[in-house]
């Protein structure tokens, strides 16, 4: 090969598109090296072959490519996309540039062609398109609307489907960022301008969530997602993105969080429910726990601090006709335990006061401040001196209610909030009526219970003596210890009395029941034993007389009673025994011996007669004589004494006792021990004589 044709062929490989010389028969005289890649084909295997057996072969050739050859080698040029075959048989879309070749005298000497591989570029096309394709899909699908802002001109350029989101007709959006802002609702408008704008200043993308006031004054809300456009120098030019109706999205959202709430205000109203009743269960067990008023005053405000106040206080009428309440005060603080004590002793009770606990006792009505604040201190009218005192308690929110029962005031609960964050609602003032409903039904039944266990005192003293007579060589004591609450006159008396000169008489009895009977049945004995003798009467006459006098007057109960008649003699003192139904009283010697004395007689007030067995014993020094009623000894077991028990107990209590006093004392000790007076259900009736040197 000549020098001119290494350099030709040189040219030809260098060029970046594949070359292709053919004589004006046709036939390849030049093959360049991006021909051989482009089409498969070595220069060795085509050259002298007709290019269209080459690059078009017969099977499939058509008519176009046969007069296409002939008229470029007419001279004719060509330009455009072609569709040939590579040697592997793969179709191949190319684009040719093809023009003759002309000898010296302007004829056509030979044609060339360049040609390009297309299949890359129609790829990318057809990726272009399809991703187009597809981006319309899916904007479709999910109905976006997309956007185009300049920020410097203001221009807004949307779509139909945005146009639609806003209420547009499709074209009547005037694409100005002012009717975009007009269209967004008032109250979310500076918020979604913020967001636009701090995305403008950094460049970084966004999301919008707003609602848009349509033109016919609908409500819609959009979901938009933005990124800001920059020029080349890094400088925002504005924003591209896309909006959609995600209206059904944040009402589904606004019922979830709703049904949240509800759930959470449900829940919130069930813990305060419980905790109400929890609290009820604590004033109701305060209030069990509490015997008088003062115990049921102190033990309420202990509960509801902390529970319900930071301060609380009970104020009582104890009596129907008191001016002044009793109170009982707690704070979580000691200290303004105290402090609260110091103003209310600087400013004494007044029942006239317009407010506070005064107005709540003379009116019946609640106060309740939610919040303790200037306007109502102005409101109740407090002085500078009463602001101060409003300060140094830190009083933040308080309630009063009345205390009413049986259609009275008998008092106020007071409930204080001071420094903690909590403020009284309505909710509370129904809770604080509540415990004030209980406080008041417990106070008065405390009331009532201590009037009538005053009056059964005073009564049950009535029927017993004053004082007891000094009898000469007899040291004696005498107990009365009445059974639970104490508010019955109970049936049980004992008596010690003389009758002569030079001797005495003591009785221990016992009347069936409580009450008011019992208390006239009791008098009636205590007058008629007495009565009798001192008419000297012996026991068999005592009893009988007695007995007569219960069934003419007919009374439903029984009497029964022990009476001792007592005087000197040589060996000591002389006692006669006598027992009417009643528990034998129970001799202890000097040297700790004891024994039950007499023999049991009939009940009194129940036969026509009354049959009594009187024993004498004598009593000498150191010994002692327990007449007791049988409140003693009969009690539900685990608690009862049998006949070995109560001679056991009061053996020990004599020996350890040294006096009459003395043995009283430890007797009820030993009976506390087995069961607190207290708890028992009858009352007892107790008499030592205990024999002295004379």
């Amino acid at each position: 090969m000549h020098a001119d044709e290494l350099t030709a062929k040189a040219l030809l490989d260098a060029l970046p598109r594949a070359v292709v010389v053919c004589d004006v028969a046709g036939r390849i005289v030049a093959w360049s090296a991006q021909a051989e890649r482009l089409y498969g084909w070595r220069e060795a295997d085509v050259l002298g072959h007709h290019v269209l057996d080459v690059l078009v072969p017969d099977a499939v050739r058509e008519q176009h490519d046969t007069d296409l050859m002939a008229a470029l080698l007419a001279g004719e040029t060509f330009v455009g996309e072609r569709q040939v075959v590579r040697r592997d048989g793969r179709p191949l879309h190319v684009y040719t540039a093809v023009a003759p070749i002309r000898g010296d005298g302007g004829e056509v000497v030979g044609i060339i062609g360049t040609t390009e591989d297309l299949s890359d570029r129609r790829d990318l096309e057809r990726q272009a398109r399809e991703s187009t394709e597809h981006l319309q899909l899916a904007l479709d699908a999910a109905g976006l609307g997309t956007f185009r802002w300049n920020r410097e001109t203001g221009e807004v350029v949307w779509d139909e489907r945005m146009e639609e989101l806003y209420g547009f007709a499709p074209g009547s959006f005037d694409g100005t960022f002012e009717r975009y802002v007009a269209a967004l609702h008032p109250d979310d408008r500076a918020r979604t301008l913020a967001t636009i704008e701090e995305a403008s200043r950094t460049g970084a993308p966004y999301r919008v969530e707003h609602r848009a006031v349509l033109p016919d004054g609908r409500e819609r809300w959009i979901a938009g997602a933005g990124r800001p456009t920059v020029d080349a120098d890094g400088v925002v030019t504005g924003a591209i993105g896309c909006s959609l109706d995600n209206t059904v999205v944040v009402q589904r959202r606004l019922e979830q969080e709703a049904a949240a709430a509800a759930a959470l205000q449900a829940a919130e109203q069930e813990r305060l429910h419980r905790e109400r009743l929890e609290l009820l269960a604590w004033v109701n067990e305060a209030i069990g726990q509490a015997a008088t008023t003062q115990e049921v005053m102190a033990g309420i405000v202990r509960v509801l601090v902390p529970r319900l106040a930071d301060w609380c206080s009970i104020h009582v009428l104890t009596e129907p006709t008191a001016k002044v309440p009793e109170v009982e005060t707690y704070h979580v603080d000691p200290d303004m335990v105290a402090f609260a004590r110091e103003v209310a002793e600087r400013y004494p009770y007044d029942p006239d006061a317009a407010t506070g606990v005064p107005a709540i006792i003379r009116t019946g009505e609640p106060q309740f401040y939610p919040e303790i604040d200037d306007a109502v201190l102005d409101e109740v009218g407090a002085d500078d001196d009463a602001r101060r005192i409003v300060d140094q308690l830190a009083l933040r929110s308080a309630l009063g209610v009345p205390l009413v029962k049986r259609g009275r005031v008998i008092g106020a609960l007071q409930l204080v909030m001071t420094s903690s964050r909590r403020r009284y609602t309505d909710d509370d003032l129904t809770l604080a009526q509540a415990v004030a409903s209980r406080v008041a039904s417990a106070v008065e039944n405390r009331r009532l219970a201590e009037q009538q266990h005053r009056i059964a005192t005073t009564l049950q003293q009535s029927l017993l003596p004053d004082r007891l007579p000094a009898i000469p060589g007899i040291d004696a004591a005498v107990r009365y210890w009445a059974a639970g609450e104490g508010t019955e006159v109970g049936g049980d008396f004992y008596d010690l009395f003389p009758t002569a000169e030079d001797a005495w008489a003591a009785v221990v009895g016992d009347v069936c029941g409580t009450g008011p009977a019992a208390a006239a049945l009791t008098s009636m004995a205590r007058h008629s034993i007495r009565q009798s003798a001192w008419r000297h009467d012996d026991p068999g006459a005592i009893f009988g007389w007695l007995n007569r006098a219960m069934l003419e007057a007919g009374t439903d109960g029984f009497l029964t009673a022990a009476y001792l008649g007592l005087r000197h003699a040589a060996a000591g003192v002389e006692v006669e025994v006598t027992a009417a139904g009643h528990p034998l009283p129970v001799l202890v010697r000097r040297d700790g011996g004891a024994q039950f004395v007499g023999v049991p007689g009939t009940l009194v007030g129940v036969f026509e007669k009354v049959r009594v067995h009187p024993v004498v014993v004598t009593l000498e020094p150191g010994d002692a004589l327990v007449l007791y009623t049988d409140g003693v000894s009969d009690v539900a077991p685990p608690h009862d004494l049998d006949d070995a028990g109560v001679l056991d107990l009061v053996a020990a209590a004599a020996r350890d006792g040294g006096s009459a006093e003395g043995t009283a004392e430890a007797i009820h000790r030993a009976l506390a021990a087995i069961l607190p007076i207290d708890r028992r259900d009858d009352d007892i009736a107790l008499l030592v004589l205990r024999a002295t040197a004379p």
